[in-house]
């Protein structure tokens, strides 16, 4: 007979993941104000906060990802079955190129609907909040990848449009936070509550 899963506390992850999430929104906020009054070059403060924003995105993708891992895990210890992502692959399809595109929505759905109700996870519904945090992240990053690329391609000649679609990014990834926060903390809480109910898990 198979070991049963752990379920390991993953409140300071969450907690974590917030943080970092709510310093994004800040410093997406500043961006979108310099790029709108047109105060964004690569030099001075602009500059400074493109590498700040750069750090804190790379340090709230790496705690999430820890907190995501973690998550998918627990769902299993408290009794979600043949659920389509394994904890490794809801961490990995975000590297996988095109079915990035997809899979973490999938990921994300599925862990909530198993966190609700790990036992009758199928028949469970998830929030439409999910949907529209995917939609908002796949335009953030979609803008701002092609304004990068035109930036690399066009130098000089594209900073009018490179500018309004990094705008266009920044807007966006204000509402993606803030709706991944709230999809973190509503995980997060109906976890700890199925941990009071369950008879089957293994805490550590």
């Amino acid at each position: 007979m198979a070991e049963p899963m752990r379920f390991r506390n993953a409140a300071a992850l969450a907690a974590a993941t917030q943080a970092l999430l709510y310093a994004n929104v800040a410093i997406a906020a500043l961006a979108a104000a310099f790029l709108f009054v047109g105060w964004y070059d690569q030099s001075g403060p602009a500059a400074l906060l493109a590498i700040v924003e750069l750090a804190f995105f790379v340090g709230c993708a790496i705690v999430f990802l820890f907190w995501l891992y973690r998550a998918s895990s627990n769902a299993r210890a408290l009794g979600a079955r043949d659920m389509m992502v394994s904890p490794g692959w809801a961490v990995g399809w975000y590297f996988v190129p095109l079915a990035n595109l997809g899979m973490p929505y999938v990921t994300m759905r599925d862990l909530w609907k198993a966190s609700a109700k790990p036992r009758d996870w199928q028949i469970e519904s998830s929030p439409a909040t999910i949907a529209v945090w995917w939609g908002c992240w796949i335009v953030a990053n979609a803008t701002g990848l092609i304004a990068f690329r035109l930036e690399l391609e066009m130098g000089a000649e594209a900073l009018p449009a490179t500018y309004g679609l990094s705008l266009v990014s920044e807007i966006f990834t204000i509402p993606a936070a803030l709706l991944l926060i709230r999809i973190v903390a509503g995980i997060q809480a109906m976890q700890e509550r199925a941990k009071g109910t369950s008879a089957s898990a293994v805490f550590t």
